[in-house]
């Protein structure tokens, strides 16, 4: 034990004279009886074998024994030998306080760093709480070669080393920054003094740096896990008035922890001191007794199997009598009690616990058997219960927890992950024993330390994963995401080899893992009650565990003191192995009464509990309260009057339990809540489950998104090299300087990909394993099922969380987008069924009034309108049944107003494209797909299209069966159309004249991102109307209806006003558009002069026979006063009005040079423009001009129609349309209309009049958008 410690013994001789003696008749006559009775040669041997063994060192056998050891004389013989042992030691002792000022207790000065770091209680560990913050130590070195250690609780920007007393440190300058100040940054891989200069490895979380200075020589030395980085500087300043004190500045949320010597360096290097004295007196009688016990504690642990065995053969045998003869078990805790008077006071000390202690502990675990009995471990904790004192047992226990923890998070990460399975071996064997257990999870666990870390595995650094995964291979995948396959025979070796140290490094994980969950599994044992009134381990455990989702889950915390996301990852994994393991043990004792884990379920009554809202989370009907005091009392209410609730007023039928095992389906009427009847499980476990899901919510979700982030860099790297080697093999042999750049350019990709292949390993076999998949499918059927049951009544339904609505779409969105494909999503037993209940949840919940926080709402739509994205999750949704296909196309076809409607049209949008015109790109012809243009839908906005058939029809289908409702829809669209290009248009002119200024200009982001989704708003709402035209064209050609004529000529004139503020040469948007400003770069003529032009061609062209062509849209378009035949002739490049200044020539737009436009459209295109041109013609050779009396004196665009009655007063047919929607009166004398009336046939004006009297369509307050 501890042989680094061991100091040279002395002669016996001059330690026996040195003791003083004892005569043996001072000891009273009884005693001298109990002696000699005792002596008994069993227990001489065992005295014997443990002190005076000649295997011990020779520091433990420093004393002879003057005469044969005897209990009675064993304390005093234990003295004499530990004061011989202190005496040679003070002899040997050599001053270490020369060349060091300050305390005897090194710490961090906490004068004024309150404000900008937080120290720990102990001074020892700090964190910054601002942009930069720096502190030191309070002692300093002046003479002689010094070091501390650094234990990184974060991989950031911190810069630590040394400092003068007259160095001032400042928000933006700290260690390093000044003269007589020097420092290391592993982040940024640069030494500091002043000036910086390359240094150094790159330093990464649970990393020891090792601070070390020789003020002899004046030079400082960084070391990174005891491996030496170099002489960082050797010009230190050195002298009389130089004293260096250890110091640290952090970036924000940075965290350190040091070790001045309070307790042994991790990596202690020959020559160096560590800045606090360690306690040698302390640890030479330590080690000396630990040499005692490791002899004592076999004996006892054969003593104690041999009684078990003795026992379990003769059951019935009685205890033996009382007598003078101890027993062998008295004999053993008699010798163990001497050793522990003089232990028991040293195990106290931080130091002594760990560097004798935890070395002892170690030493007698069996790490090859860790997930076996540790009977060594179990029975010195055992004896240590027994023997020592509550506040000496409870301060050592509390220093062992925390030394392992620091052992485990700071120890070497090898090839075979060695350290982490010897300290958690370690720690589950301290758990299981019970008296531990119980005091170490109500003290310590969560109360002293972040118990979760020792559910971590940190990553080895990049050397390491070069050791684990020496051969690296990376998938090459295309843009539009095919898979390219192996072309070399080197390659698909690399692909095995690399597959074959993925699966290798998993297993080892794996290992680890399982002691994780075992750890987890002791904690949660249920059947440990010490007392009739006691707590059980699991009641334990959920106490803390509340309280740490509570600290986690609030935004009252800093940061920097909430658990870490990886760490919590791990937490969650490891959470629901050891849940799901009790689950099914207790449906394997009662398969009647509980479920098996593949059923678990929240119960519903669960949630209307109110010590479960301590984590104010608000419920899909309001807060807690609220309900508490609507519901709750109205249900009482009604209960109380005798009513029987319905299911759609909050029924209190008393169902039978799904999870039953039981064959009745009689259900029952009763005032009991229907969900009062379900128990899937033990109600302590139901409970863990909603930590579980509560868990997910608040970090697992987010550090699922952060690991493929590593994914989607590597693939850009990937497309990057692809891009090169194509470069490169076209690249002409004389230009060897462009091939030098593009093969450093190659190689500089590879060496990255080859560095993230590595990573990209780990998070294979630890983040997006197939069991960590298993895991997240099963909490995400976990929250459908308690969804599913909720939704089905109405009251309890309102009592569920929030939180478990975001878990049921994150968790899907994790398994379809972060896991797969490393984790192929459709390798997860019946995905199929899975996806399907989960399109059944968001079609039925995306419009459910009983969610009262609209927020929410729109994460359903939101995560719909994603899923309709796909082809694979399209597919499910048209496989889903009628009703629900119906529900939803219902909701979205409902109008437009006083709901929100954007995320639904974009539904809508998804059903069509593909078939609209020019409308299958992912994205827009001038930009690459880049992360700059996905929106809030993220990747699923650049899909490939997958128009849908089947809601096509059932939208077409159900608008001709409510032709009222589907009127009003149309009529809202086109009113939110007229609003969208209306602010775009207007947010464009005020770009304009901002960038007309002669003096420098600026425009504020946000209202260029407003203005680019105005545009894209417009954008999407014309395609609705393209995909409506194309399915149902009798809404706005059908001449018998009232409302056809005016919705056709709303849509008329919104187009109209599209094409000329869009196709204009040199014009407003033209300009705009031409500017670098960011966000902007969507706004572009192709969008939306495709999608109006497409309108256009479902309306006039919808026969290729030119004589059954729709003869009226063409009228309509025609007389409109806005309509101009050359902003269509601008889509083909033949605008003839446009002066074209050579000078500022800009290269014109035109559709035959977009890709994406066929030549089948194009000539729909021409076929179009030639209509409309014959058209024209024909209608100038027929066309009157008209008296300046007969022309409109509302509008003065078209010619005098009608007549009212009874003013008599005249306009055109459209002005007194709008009218009379809006008002029942005359423009000119507000005389109430009664009948409106044609000029020419005298007959009733049916279209102006049936919208007077039915106001069916209601125009919106600004149909004009000229004046914007």
């Amino acid at each position: 034990m501890a042989d680094s410690n061991k100091n040279p013994g002395t002669a016996d001789g001059c330690c026996s004279s040195a003791i003083p003696k004892k005569s043996n008749n001072r000891d009273p006559p009884h005693y001298q009886k109990q002696a000699r009775s005792s002596m008994d040669p069993q227990t001489y041997q065992l005295i014997e074998h443990v002190l005076v063994d000649q295997s011990l060192p020779a520091e433990a056998r420093i004393v002879a024994p003057e005469k044969s050891l005897t209990l009675f004389n064993l304390q005093e013989y234990i003295d004499r030998t530990l004061d011989a042992v202190v005496t040679a030691e003070k002899a040997a002792e050599v001053s270490t306080t020369e060349g060091r000022l300050g305390c005897s207790e090194v710490l961090f000065e906490n004068s004024g760093s309150a404000r900008t770091l937080a120290v720990e209680p102990d001074r020892l560990g700090v964190s910054s709480l601002s942009n930069f913050s720096s502190i030191r130590a309070n002692c300093c070195v002046y003479k002689g070669k010094w070091i501390y250690e650094l234990m990184l609780g974060s991989k950031g920007v911190m810069q630590v080393g040394w400092c003068t007393i007259n160095c001032q440190f400042f928000q933006e300058n700290g260690v390093g920054d000044t003269t007589d100040s020097y420092a290391y940054d592993g982040n940024r891989l640069c030494k500091w003094n002043v000036k910086t200069q390359r240094y150094g490895e790159s330093w990464l979380t649970g990393d020891v740096i090792s601070c070390a200075i020789d003020c002899d020589k004046g030079t400082i030395t960084f070391f990174r896990n005891g491996k030496c980085l170099g002489e960082a500087f050797n010009n230190v300043r050195c002298g009389p008035g130089y004293a260096y004190f250890p110091a640290v500045s952090l970036s924000m949320s940075e965290n350190v922890r040091a070790n001045f010597g309070a307790i042994p360096l991790r990596y202690q290097v020959e020559g160096y001191k560590p800045l606090q004295d360690p306690p040698h007196l302390d640890l030479v009688q330590a080690q000396i007794l630990f040499c005692y016990l490791e002899n004592l504690l076999p004996v006892m642990v054969e003593e104690e199997s041999e009684r078990k065995s003795w026992s379990a053969e003769k059951k019935d045998l009685q205890p033996p009598a009382l007598g003078d003869t101890r027993s062998r078990q008295c004999n053993l805790l008699l010798v163990a009690a001497h050793l522990f008077n003089k232990l028991a006071t040293l195990l106290k000390s931080a130091y002594i616990v760990e560097a004798c202690l935890l070395r002892f502990m170690l030493k007698v675990c069996d790490a090859e058997s860790c997930l076996s009995e540790q009977p060594y471990i179990s029975k010195l904790l055992d004896t240590m219960w027994t023997l020592m004192q509550d506040f000496e047992l409870k301060a050592c226990l509390e220093n062992l927890i925390i030394t392992l923890l620091t052992a485990y998070r700071f120890s070497p990460i090898t090839a075979d992950f060695k350290y982490p399975r010897m300290y958690l071996s370690l720690t589950l064997a301290i758990l299981k024993h019970s008296q531990t257990r119980h005091h170490l999870l109500s003290h310590v666990l969560f109360d002293k330390i972040k118990f979760p870390v020792f559910l971590h595995i940190k990553p080895p650094d990049d050397k390491g994963l070069i050791e684990i995964v020496p051969t690296v291979w990376w998938p090459k995948v295309k843009e539009e995401g095919t898979v390219l396959q192996p072309q070399t025979h080197k390659e698909e070796e690399d692909k095995q080899a690399y597959l074959v140290s993925c699966e290798q490094l998993k297993n080892k994980i794996e290992e680890i893992e399982r002691l994780q969950v075992e750890m987890l599994k002791v904690l949660l044992i249920h059947d440990d009650k010490k007392e009739p009134q006691g707590k059980t381990s699991r009641d334990l455990f959920l106490e803390k565990f509340r309280a740490f989702l509570k600290e986690n889950a609030g935004t009252r915390l800093h940061p920097i003191n909430t658990c870490p996301l990886p760490v919590s990852l791990c937490f969650f994994h490891r959470l629901i192995q050891a849940l799901r393991y009790y689950w099914d043990f207790y449906a394997q004792q009662d398969t009647v009464k509980f479920l098996p884990s593949s059923e678990a379920y929240m119960p519903i009554c669960e949630f209307k509990k109110p010590g479960r809202d301590n984590l104010d989370f608000q419920r899909c009907g309001g807060l807690l309260s609220h309900l508490q005091r609507t519901l709750s009392d109205g249900e009482g209410s009604k209960t109380k009057k005798g009513h029987k609730s319905d299911g759609n007023s909050g029924s209190c039928l008393y169902f039978c339990c799904s999870g039953s095992r039981s064959n009745s389906n009689d259900c029952l009427e009763s005032s009991v809540d229907p969900s009062c009847a379900e128990i899937p499980g033990d109600a302590t476990l139901t409970e863990l489950l909603d930590g579980v899901v509560t868990l997910y919510h608040i970090a697992t979700h987010k550090q699922l998104g952060k690991m493929s982030a590593l994914r989607d860099n590597m693939n850009e790297f990937i497309n990057s090299l692809i891009d090169t080697e194509e470069k490169l093999a076209k690249c002409p042999d004389d230009a060897q300087e462009i091939k030098y750049e593009l093969e450093r350019a190659k190689s500089v990709f590879e060496e990255k990909i080859s560095e993230l292949g590595r990573q990209m390993a780990w998070v294979i076999a630890v983040i997006y394993s197939k069991t960590k998949q298993i895991d997240v499918a099963w909490i995400f059927r976990v929250v459908l099922k308690t969804i599913e049951k909720a939704s089905a009544h109405e009251i309890p339904f309102q009592f569920l969380p929030e939180f478990y609505v975001d878990t049921c779409i994150n968790s899907y969105n994790a398994l379809k987008n972060y896991f797969h494909p490393t984790a192929n999503f459709f390798d997860i037993p019946d995905n199929f069924d899975l996806s399907h209940k989960f399109a059944l949840f968001l079609t039925r919940h995306f419009s459910d009034n009983r969610i009262v926080n609209s927020d929410l709402r729109d994460n359903i739509t939101q995560a719909l309108a994603c899923f309709a994205c796909f082809p694979y999750s399209l597919e499910v949704l048209e496989d889903l049944p009628l009703e629900s296909k119906k529900s939803m196309m219902h909701y979205l076809t409902a109008p437009y107003d006083n709901r929100s409607w954007a995320q639904t049209n974009w539904i809508l949008v998804r059903i069509w494209k593909g078939c609209g015109f020019g409308y299958r790109y992912t994205h827009l012809p001038h930009l690459v797909p880049s992360k700059l243009q996905t929106t809030e839908l993220g990747v699923a906005s650049l899909q490939k299209p997958c128009p849908s058939k089947v809601f096509q029809d059932l939208l077409s289908e159900m608008l001709r069966e409510d032709r009222e409702r589907a009127i009003r829809f149309l009529d809202t669209m086109l009113s939110q159309l007229n609003w969208s290009f209306s602010e775009f248009i207007a947010i464009m002119q005020q770009i304009q004249q901002v960038v007309s200024k002669t003096e420098p200009w600026f425009i504020d982001t946000r209202q260029l991102k407003f203005c680019a989704t105005c545009f894209q708003i417009t954008i999407s709402l014309l395609r609705v109307v393209e995909m409506i035209v194309s399915i149902s064209p009798e809404f706005f050609t059908d001449y018998s209806k009232s409302s056809s004529e005016l919705l056709l000529t709303r849509l008329i004139q919104l187009l109209c006003q599209i094409l000329n503020r869009i196709a204009t040469r040199n014009g407003m948007f033209e300009n705009v558009i031409s500017l670098p400003l960011p966000g902007m770069e969507v706004v572009t003529h192709y969008p939306i002069v495709a999608a109006t032009v497409g309108i256009l061609i479902r309306l006039i062209l919808s026969s290729k026979d030119p004589e059954r062509r729709d003869s009226r849209v063409c009228n309509v378009l025609l007389s409109e006063p806005l309509f101009q035949i050359n902003s269509l002739n601008f889509l083909l490049g033949q605008d003839e009005c446009a002066e074209i200044d050579v000078t500022t020539y800009k290269k014109q737009f035109n559709l035959r040079e977009i890709s994406q436009v066929n030549s089948e459209e194009i000539k729909q295109v021409e076929d179009l423009i030639e209509y409309l041109q014959n058209e024209i013609d024909n209608k100038s050779k027929q066309q009157k001009s008209l008296k300046d009396e007969d022309v409109c004196a509302i509008c003065y665009a078209n010619p005098i129609s009608v007549i009212f009655d009874p003013c008599g007063h005249k306009s055109c047919r459209n002005c007194i349309t709008y009218q009379m929607m809006n008002k029942k009166e005359c423009f000119y004398c507000m005389t109430p209309v009664t009948s409106v009336r044609d000029i020419e046939s005298n007959d009733v004006d049916v279209t102006s009049t049936a919208a007077a009297a039915a106001g069916k369509v209601k125009p919106s307050s600004n149909n004009n958008t000229e004046d914007k």
